[in-house]
């Protein structure tokens, strides 16, 4: 009798070059080295209009903006798939995407049957988690599969009891 396989399949690793996304790929490596399980790696430009275009010039820079944004987007994410591959993940695919970024990676995640999406993510203070919308958050609520969130373990140190009595 075969037993079911634990781990996921497939780990889909988002990355925007943020601190938190390095210490994500690192445990995203980690884990698809340590269960077998394949890693692909997907970055994700926002296209969406920040705000309206009041002049015509106005548009032509942001537009010009958005390009410099889009050729930044493939140079981090081919560099990211080297520094993976330089501490021994292999890469099995790296996708670069445009638009809202959880709707493409959920997208993704869905084509790829990815088992897990793995995502870098930070501690919020109360007044951002009340009126700031970050991409974790939004990948937890919405995605059709499992989505962990890997945090700086040195970037929040708990509070002590000693401190709140205070």
């Amino acid at each position: 009798m075969r037993r079911p396989k634990i781990f996921p399949a497939s780990v889909l690793l988002v990355t925007d070059g943020s601190r938190e996304a390095t210490i994500a790929a690192e445990a995203a490596v980690e884990l698809a080295n340590g269960t077998g399980s394949e890693l692909h790696v997907v970055h994700v430009v926002s296209t969406a209009q920040e705000m309206p275009y009041p002049h015509p010039l106005t548009k032509e820079r942001g537009e010009a903006l958005l390009e410099a944004r889009k050729l930044r987007g493939l140079t981090l994410l081919d560099k990211r798939v080297m520094w993976i591959e330089s501490l021994g993940g292999k890469v099995a695919g790296s996708y670069y995407r445009e638009g809202k970024a959880e709707d493409e990676v959920i997208r993704l995640g869905e084509e790829l049957e990815a088992g897990l999406v793995i995502v870098g993510g930070r501690k919020l203070g109360w007044l951002e988690r009340a009126f700031a919308d970050n991409l974790p958050g939004r990948l937890l609520r919405r995605a059709n599969r499992p989505v962990m969130v890997v945090r700086d373990p040195a970037a929040h140190k708990p509070e002590k009891a000693s401190d709140l009595r205070q």
